[in-house]
């Protein structure tokens, strides 16, 4: 047999999805993440029934460098900067988290104190204007295996314009320390700006260490299994890379597990004929939100992690809060009811799972309210059953009690402040972008994702809503439907008009050859490979630039062709006509794109379950409602609300006022009624 795995490791669970490449059949496994993920991710491949040694590939999404950098778990970092610039974290851009908040509790990932200064200066336009000596490379490395430090990270003054002396400084640096991971920034992010180019390289070097023992011990266990192939790395942007890549630059990494439910929904979602989407991804312990456009999700080339933690790397536009199953459930000093970010993880879990957790999260809200079923199973593990007794009593005694409410009264209210909250990161990544939600079909996937999908579509205005086969299994999908890719960067600044068509010509076709030979260098050079040019462009003197596509072709965009293309894409962006001014080019991209077999999308629920009734609250009150399988659903006629659709790795809630009907790509469809 021959097979490919994706894997994705979530907060609370450990997905996985195994197609066989020869016989077309999938299996899937849902068990509890544990504290060392490849642990986890292990035994849910051998829960799927896998042989390490006949699988041909494995792709995982991982969450370890967000984790370690929202939990500030990361390494001990010695941020190297140019003499008189020690402060670029510190200084930052000097924004605040809420506008008219005064103080915010922002840490930088390297403290002042573990910033050090080398004497060397590079001028804007790369000419260097001091030197980098011999004896201050010397001094340096002294002073940071003296102390100590885990990592470093090297951002010199303008080494977009000329790295050669980071690049020097590097390379003694490796030579002086072999132990100690060092981070250059003109290899992750060689344009202007420097505090997010140094944010980025700090925020590798902050998590290198513990990616690099992580993917380490995953390698060693995997190999000790029997597999004898390279383990691939769900990247931010949506493409896959091998683990050696992943261990140089984990940054790349950062929103791994969500790209890759992105990369499903929009896969899944086009096959069921919606191609304009929201993807909402609810998992144990966050939701992810992502725009997906024509089809296509929509990239940022910055993205924020966390307060004052910009990436300067291409990433899937993600907002994430803390909004999951797990979220726990409090009422504040002033007697307002709050709800996550804090999570209860896998361990203790919620109260409904009986490990000894005692607060209560929204998964226990809606065990009480009937949606999920009591003395359910969790996952494909054997002896995880949830307990709706634990669930009422954690809900009476911290929420229901102070709030004056009955435990019903009490999870209907957890429910819907966690959907407000939803529903507010709904319209950022949609609204907010100037797109219209109503022109949008919602995709609901996570474990938790289809119980709140179709309440969320009606509060925000969508008519529809498309549930995946295998919605709480949809992030390990997406690790099969990914590409590999390849990200690379020339920073331009300068206008358009002194530029010439050679230039630019040379530029790209230069990053289509390194693409190119670096996934073949890799081993993921398939068949076909896709080359996609693009610039970022803006009006002179403006900070934020635009991207615009240049499609596949390197020659012929002369300062016409260029200056018209950024005009009709700022027209496009901003809804408005543009200033006459003149234009710049702030940076010059490409992406190199190998394409990927893809598995089959439909991932049939092969479990038994006979149609029931239970009794289901909504806020309109309790309902006697239907309960079935996800195969009793037809595609001939539709199902009226309300309705619970039970399977193996979520239940899917129809309230009343909506309908649902099966397609034949495998998804459900359900129209939400005005």
């Amino acid at each position: 047999m021959t097979a490919s795995a994706g894997v994705d490791v979530g907060g609370t669970f450990t997905d996985v999805t195994i197609a066989d490449t020869t016989t077309g059949r999938i299996t899937v496994a849902k068990v509890l993440s544990t504290v060392n993920q490849a642990d986890g991710l292990v035994h849910g491949l051998r829960e799927a029934g896998a042989s390490l040694a006949e699988l041909d590939t494995l792709v995982h999404g991982t969450t370890v460098a967000t984790n370690a950098i929202l939990e500030r778990r990361g390494a001990t970092v010695a941020l190297v900067t140019t003499a008189g610039f020690r402060d670029v974290l510190e200084l930052r851009r000097r924004d605040r988290p809420h506008t008219y908040g005064l103080t915010s509790d922002y840490r930088p990932l390297a403290p002042r104190a573990n910033c050090l200064e080398v004497h060397e200066r590079v001028a804007a336009d790369g000419t260097v204007l001091v030197p980098l000596e011999p004896e201050a490379i010397d001094g340096l490395a002294e002073r940071i295996e003296a102390r100590g430090f885990e990592a470093v990270a090297v951002c010199l003054l303008n080494s977009y314009a000329n790295a050669e002396p980071e690049r020097r400084l590097g390379a003694a640096l490796r030579e002086r320390l072999p132990h100690v991971p060092i981070s250059l920034s003109h290899e992750l992010a060689a344009e202007a700006g420097e505090f997010e180019r140094a944010s980025t390289v700090t925020v590798n070097a902050y998590v290198q260490p513990k990616m690099r023992d992580y993917l380490g011990s995953l390698r060693e266990q995997m190999r000790e299994g029997g597999f004898s192939h390279e383990v691939q790395v769900m990247q931010s942007s949506g493409g896959l890379m091998p683990v050696s890549r992943a261990i140089r630059e984990p940054a790349r990494t950062a929103l791994s597990g969500p790209a890759a439910g992105t990369v499903a929904a929009a896969a899944i979602a086009a096959a069921a004929g919606h191609p304009d989407v929201i993807s909402a991804d609810m998992g144990g312990t966050s939701f992810d939100v992502a725009l997906i456009p024509g089809g296509t999700p929509a990239v940022s080339t910055l993205t924020q992690l966390d307060f004052g933690i910009p990436l300067k790397l291409p990433m899937i536009d993600i907002h994430t809060i803390g909004a999951g199953g797990g979220s726990i459930a409090a009422v504040d000093r002033g007697g307002v009811l709050q709800v996550g970010p804090r999570s209860a993880g896998a361990n203790p879990g919620p109260a409904c799972y009986g490990l000894g957790g005692e607060e209560p999260t929204v998964t226990d809200a809606n065990v009480v309210l009937g949606r999920l079923p009591s003395e359910a199973s969790l996952g494909t593990e054997e002896g995880l059953r949830l307990d709706l007794k634990a669930a009422e009593h954690a809900i009476r005694e911290r929420v229901g009690e102070p709030l004056g409410q009955t435990p019903e009264e009490a999870a209907l209210s957890i429910i819907a402040v966690a959907n407000a909250k939803m529903a507010g990161t709904i319209r950022n990544v949609s609204v907010d972008a100037g797109a219209d939600p109503r022109k949008f079909a919602l995709v609901g996937f996570g474990g938790a994702g289809p119980l709140h999908a179709v309440e969320l579509a009606r509060e925000i205005g969508c008519a529809h809503v498309v549930l995946p086969p295998r919605p709480g299994l949809a992030s390990a999908l997406g690790c099969l439907v990914a590409d590999a890719r390849v990200d690379l960067t020339h920073p331009v600044e300068d206008l358009a008009e002194r530029l010439d068509a050679a230039t630019v010509e040379q530029v790209l076709s230069r990053h289509a050859r390194r693409g190119t030979g670096q996934l073949r260098a890799e081993g993921l050079a398939g068949e076909e490979l896709t080359v996609a040019h693009w610039a970022e462009m803006s009006y002179q003197k403006q900070l934020h630039t635009v991207p615009v596509e240049l499609g596949d072709r390197a020659d012929g965009w002369t300062e016409e062709r260029l200056t018209a293309a950024f005009v009709d894409a700022y027209r496009a962006h901003y809804g408005g006509m543009p200033r006459s001014a003149p234009v710049r080019l702030a940076n010059l991209r490409t992406t190199v794109t190998a394409r990927r077999d893809t598995p089959p999308l439909t991932v049939p629920d092969d479990t038994d379950r006979r149609e029931g009734r239970r009794r289901v609250v909504f806020t309109g009150g309790a309902f006697d409602t239907p309960v079935l399988g996800r195969g009793a659903i037809a595609e001939q006629s539709a199902r009226e609300g309300p309705l619970v659709v039970d399977q193996s790795d979520t239940t899917i809630l129809i309230p009343p006022g909506a309908s649902v009907r099966a397609h034949p790509s495998g998804s459900l469809v359900v129209e939400v009624h005005t």
